[in-house]
C-alpha cells in the first residue's frame, strides 16, 4: 500500500512537472540589470515559496539557454536552505560568483564583473511540493573606458606638468580616451564648467580637442581637466593639465617726468614695470637709440621691475622722445612703452653771417652792409645785442649803424674804421652766448701809415738815408711810384729804382712799403720826395712825402723836471711821489727830461751840468748815453753830492754829431723844502728872455752861413767840373762820441774832476776844428779818415756836363734792400706842390718842428762819408 501511495505521489509530480516545462517555452517577463565590468553585481532571484510551509530544494542559473546545462547550482535538498550546497562552472564565473539567500531577495553575486558576464540569465527555483519558478534577468555590462591622455599641440607631444604658454598665444589641447562599452562622452571642465563637450569616436578612441585663440592672464596656474564617462554607476575617468602662462607686462610708467629740462644738466629718471611673469625688462630709448650704460635695474619683488637713467640731455634731444619700454623677453610682442616728449631748454646757439647777396672779399669804402644773427633757442632769446670789436653797438642812425629787426644789423656807407670783427649775444632764461664773430674787411685805396702824410728828414750831405713809403691798404697795392721835387723841377722816379718790402711779423698784414735810397750830393737835392701807391679800389690820393733838410745840431730838450731824493733808486723802484721826510737828508736829484727834435741826426748823448752859486764854473758834469736812458721819451739823470739848503743851476744838453743842443736853465735848484724844479717855472722872466734872444740869433747865424756855403758850393763846382774825376777820395773820421756816463753807484755819487771834464772838452774842440780846417767843398759834412765802400743809393746831385734830364735819370742809378729801418724825424715841408695827378700840397711855415713817431727812416752809417769814387759810380 505505501509503495503504491510513493508511485502515486512520484507519478503526480512528474505531471505537474511536464505542465511546468511546458510553460517555460512562453515568454517570462525579463529584468535589465545594468552592472560595470570590474565592480559586483547582485542579479536577483525570487525564490520565496507560493504557499506556507514550501521549502526550496535546487536552484539552477542559465545564461542565454546555452545547452550545456546551467552555469550555477544551489542545491538544498535534506538541508536548509541557509546551508545550501553550491556549485558554479569553473569555466563561466568560477569562485567569482556566489549565491546569497540571506537577503530578503535572493541575488546571484558576482564579482568582479567581466564584461563577458553580460547576457540574459535564467533562474529557476524547484520547490518541495510546489511547481518550479522561472525569472529572466537581462544583465548589461559596461566597459568603463581608460584614463584619458592629453596632448599639447599640434605635435601631439605629451602635456607637461605644468605645461607653459604665453599670455596672448593660442594653446590647443587633446584628450584621448580608448576603449570603453558603450563609448564614452569626452568632456573638458575648468572651474566646474564644461568647456568644450563635443569629442568624436574613431577606432575605438574617443577624442575631444580643445582650442584657445588666445591665452589669458585668468589661466594662469588654471586646471583643466578631461573627463570620461560611459554610466553614471561610477565616477567619470578624468586627467587633468595645469597651465604655466607668461605674462606679458601690464604696466609701463616714467614717474617723474618734467615740463622741461636744460641741456648738460644730470636728471635720474625713474621708469616702473609690473605685471610681467617673469619679471620685465626696462630699456631706455631716445629717438630711435637706445641709450645704454647710463641705467641701473632693479627688481623690487618677482613682479615690480625698476629703472633709473642718469640722463644729461643735450640740445639735439630737444623735441625727442625718451621712451621707457618694459618687455618679456620670452613672450613675443610684448613690449608696452612709455614716451616722454622731451622740452630741452638750452642756453642760445648763435652764429652771424654776411648777408646772402654780398661778399665778403669785395665791399668797397661806401658800400651797405648787413649781417644776420642766426639764433637758436629753447625758451626764444629775449635779447639781442651786436658787437663790433667787443663793443656793443646800439642804433646810431648819424653813424650809419641800424639795427631794423632783433636778428638784422644794418651798416651803410661803410668806411675803413668799419673793419673789424662783429658778433651778436643772444640771452634767454637759461643764459647768454655770444656767437663765433665774423671778420668785415673793407677795401679801400692807399694811404699814409697811421694818417701821417709828411715826414722831415734830416740829412748830411753824402749820407746815403733810406726813405720807407708806408701805406695801409686792403688789397695790397699793386705798384709804387716816387717823385722828387725841389724849387727847380719835378722829377719820376723809375719802377726800376725802388723796392717794395715786406710786413714786420709785429706789423699788420694791412701795412705795405716801398724803399727808396736817397744821399743829396748838394744843396739842389734838398727837397720832396713823394711816394704813391694803387691798388685794385684806386690810386692813392695823397702821396707820402718826404721833405728832406739838411741836418743840424738837436733842438733842446723840453718839460725838464728836477725832483729831489734821498737815493739813486728811489725813482727806479717806481716811487713817483717820493719826499724827504727830514730835508738834509735830501742830497740827490731826479732830472727828467723830453726829447725835441734831433736836427736830423741819431742823438748820441745827453749832458748835465751842475753849476753852484758861489763858483761860476760848473762843478759837476753828468754824461747819459742816448741808448741807456732810462726813460721812453726822453733822458733821465740821477745827480748825486748835492747840499742841502745850496742854490745850484743846472743845464741840461741833447748831443748828436753836429754838436749840443742850447741849453735848458733850471735855477735856482735848492735842496730843502721844495721838491719839484720844472722848465718854465722858478726862472725869471729876464733869463727867459735872454734864452730866447740867443736862441733866435743862433738860428739866424746858421741859416745864413748855410746859404753863403750851398752858393758858394754850387759856383765852385760848375767852375772845377775837371777836378771832381782827377781828386784822390779823402776820408777823414768824425767822431760822434762824447764823455761816457759813470757807471755804478760810486761813479755817480762823486763828481768827475774838473780837469778830466776840461780835458774833454779840449779834447772836443781840437777834433772839431781840425775836421773844419780841411779843404772840403760840404762843410756841412764831417770828414772821416776811413775809407769805406758805400752802398748803392739814389743821390740827386746836379753834375756838370749833364742835363737835368739825365741827372734826373742817374739819380736814382743805386737801390738797395736795407734792413728795416729805425725810427725817423720829422720837420715840415716849405713849399707847395702840384703833382701829376692833380694833388696840391702847402706846408704852413712857423711850425716848431717834433721829433717824428711815424714812418722809419734808415741811415746807413753813423760814420758819414765823402768819397769821390763811389759817387761817380752811382750819378
Amino acid at each position: 500500500m505505501k509503495r503504491m501511495l510513493l508511485l502515486m505521489s512520484l507519478l503526480a509530480r512528474f505531471v505537474v512537472a511536464e505542465v511546468l516545462l511546458g510553460d517555460v517555452d512562453e515568454p517570462l517577463p525579463i529584468l535589465d540589470v545594468i552592472a560595470v565590468a570590474g565592480h559586483k553585481v547582485q542579479i536577483p532571484c525570487d525564490i520565496d515559496p507560493p504557499i506556507k510551509d514550501e521549502t526550496v530544494i535546487m536552484v539552477f542559473w542559465y545564461k542565454d539557454e546555452r545547452d550545456d546545462g546551467p552555469i550555477y547550482i544551489m542545491d538544498a535538498r535534506g538541508k536548509q536552505i541557509a546551508q545550501p550546497k553550491l556549485w558554479s562552472d569553473p569555466y563561466v564565473f568560477g569562485e567569482r560568483a556566489v549565491m546569497k539567500t540571506d537577503v530578503k531577495l535572493a541575488k546571484l553575486q558576482i564579482d568582479p564583473l567581466e564584461s563577458t558576464d553580460s547576457g540574459v540569465y535564467r533562474c529557476r527555483v524547484d520547490f518541495k511540493d510546489s511547481p518550479t519558478k522561472n525569472q529572466k534577468i537581462n544583465l548589461t555590462v559596461i566597459v568603463p573606458p581608460k584614463k584619458p591622455i592629453i596632448y599639447a599641440g599640434d605635435s601631439r607631444s605629451l602635456a607637461k606638468m605644468p605645461h607653459l604658454f604665453n599670455e596672448g598665444s593660442e594653446m590647443s589641447l587633446e584628450c584621448d580616451v580608448i576603449g570603453g562599452s558603450p563609448p564614452p562622452k569626452v568632456t573638458w571642465h575648468f572651474e566646474g564648467k564644461i568647456l568644450d563637450h563635443s569629442y568624436s569616436h574613431e577606432h575605438d578612441i574617443t577624442t575631444n580637442k580643445l582650442d584657445i585663440l588666445k591665452v589669458t592672464r585668468d589661466l594662469l596656474r588654471a586646471r583643466l581637466i578631461c573627463e570620461a564617462s560611459n554610466t553614471q554607476l561610477i565616477p567619470p575617468v578624468t586627467s587633468e593639465i595645469i597651465l604655466d602662462v607668461n605674462l606679458k607686462p601690464l604696466i609701463v610708467n616714467i614717474t617723474n617726468k618734467r615740463p622741461h629740462l636744460s641741456a648738460l644738466r644730470t636728471y635720474e629718471i625713474e621708469c616702473i614695470s609690473w605685471g610681467s611673469r617673469p619679471e620685465a625688462v626696462i630699456t631706455w630709448w631716445k629717438g630711435a637709440h637706445q641709450v645704454k650704460h647710463m641705467a641701473r635695474n632693479f627688481a623690487d619683488n618677482p613682479n615690480i621691475t625698476r629703472s633709473v637713467l642718469s640722463y644729461v640731455p643735450t640740445i639735439e634731444d630737444d623735441g625727442k622722445f625718451l621712451t621707457c619700454r618694459a618687455e618679456n623677453p620670452v613672450v613675443p610682442n610684448s613690449a608696452l612703452e612709455d614716451k616722454w616728449l622731451l622740452m630741452v631748454y638750452y642756453v642760445p646757439v648763435v652764429s652771424i653771417k654776411l648777408g646772402s647777396s654780398l661778399k665778403a672779399n669785395d665791399i668797397n669804402e661806401g658800400d651797405d652792409v648787413y649781417f644776420e644773427c642766426d639764433v637758436r633757442a629753447n625758451p626764444k632769446a629775449y635779447k639781442l645785442l651786436w658787437f663790433k670789436d667787443n663793443r656793443e653797438l646800439h642804433q646810431n642812425t648819424t653813424a650809419g649803424i641800424i639795427l631794423p629787426g632783433e636778428q638784422s644789423l644794418v651798416l651803410q656807407n661803410v668806411k675803413r674804421a668799419s673793419a673789424g670783427e662783429y658778433s651778436c649775444m643772444a640771452v634767454n632764461v637759461e643764459g647768454k652766448s655770444l656767437g663765433k664773430s665774423v671778420t668785415l674787411e673793407v677795401m679801400y685805396a692807399p694811404i699814409c701809415k697811421d694818417g701821417s702824410s709828411t715826414q722831415v728828414v734830416g740829412a748830411l750831405k753824402h749820407e746815403t738815408i733810406s726813405l720807407v713809403c708806408g701805406v695801409q691798404s686792403k688789397p695790397p697795392p699793386t705798384t709804387f711810384h716816387w717823385t722828387f721835387n725841389n724849387s727847380g723841377e719835378l722829377m719820376s722816379v723809375p719802377v726800376t729804382r725802388f723796392a717794395q718790402i715786406k710786413p714786420l711779423s709785429l706789423i699788420t698784414s694791412n701795412w705795405h712799403g716801398s724803399r727808396l735810397n736817397y744821399t743829396p750830393q748838394n744843396d739842389m737835392d734838398y727837397g720832396t720826395v713823394a711816394c704813391w701807391a694803387k691798388n685794385r679800389i684806386g690810386e692813392q690820393r695823397t702821396p707820402c712825402l718826404f721833405q728832406i733838410i739838411v741836418a743840424g745840431k738837436p733842438y733842446p730838450l723840453q718839460n725838464c723836471t728836477a725832483l729831489q731824493s734821498t737815493g739813486p733808486y728811489a725813482h727806479r723802484m717806481g716811487h713817483e711821489d717820493f719826499k724827504a721826510t727830514d730835508s738834509r737828508d735830501a742830497d740827490w736829484l731826479i732830472v727828467r727830461c723830453s726829447e725835441g727834435f734831433d736836427g736830423g741826426l741819431p742823438l748820441t748823448n745827453y749832458e748835465l751840468e751842475v753849476y753852484s752859486e758861489e763858483n761860476v764854473y760848473h762843478a759837476n758834469t753828468i754824461y747819459l748815453n742816448h741808448t741807456d736812458r732810462s726813460g721812453s721819451s726822453g733822458p733821465v739823470f740821477e745827480v748825486p753830492g748835492l747840499e742841502p739848503g745850496r742854490n745850484y743851476r743846472l743845464h741840461l744838453y741833447a748831443v748828436n754829431a753836429k754838436g749840443r743842443s742850447d741849453p735848458v736853465v733850471l735855477e735856482p735848484v735848492t735842496l730843502k723844502g721844495v721838491a719839484m724844479y720844472t722848465t718854465g717855472h722858478g726862472i725869471s722872466d729876464e733869463t727867459t728872455d735872454y734864452s730866447l734872444l740867443v736862441a733866435c740869433f743862433a738860428g739866424g747865424v746858421t741859416a745864413i752861413f748855410i746859404l753863403i756855403i750851398g752858393i758858394t758850393l754850387t759856383l765852385y763846382r760848375r767852375n772845377h767840373t775837371s777836378q771832381a774825376t782827377k781828386t784822390q777820395a779823402v776820408t777823414t773820421a768824425a767822431t760822434t762820441e762824447g764823455a761816457q756816463p759813470y757807471e755804478g753807484k760810486e761813479n755817480r755819487s762823486t763828481a768827475p774832476p774838473a780837469t778830466t771834464n776840461q780835458a774833454h772838452r779840449d779834447g772836443l774842440k781840437e777834433r772839431i776844428n781840425a775836421a773844419e780846417s780841411l779843404p772840403d767843398d760840404d762843410p756841412d759834412v764831417i770828414p772821416s779818415k776811413a775809407v769805406e765802400r758805400r752802398p748803392d743809393i739814389f743821390e740827386p746831385g746836379y753834375t756838370s756836363g749833364k742835363l737835368k734830364s739825365e741827372r734826373a735819370k742817374d739819380a736814382f742809378g743805386c737801390l738797395e734792400d736795407l734792413d728795416y729801418p729805425s725810427p725817423a724825424s720829422v720837420l715840415h715841408a716849405k713849399d707847395t706842390w702840384v703833382y701829376p695827378n692833380g694833388y696840391a700840397v702847402r706846408n704852413e711855415s712857423g711850425l716848431s718842428p717834433i721829433r717824428p713817431s711815424t714812418l722809419p727812416v734808415h741811415r746807413a752809417h753813423d760814420i758819414y762819408t765823402r768819397s769821390l769814387r763811389v759817387q761817380e759810380s752811382c750819378i
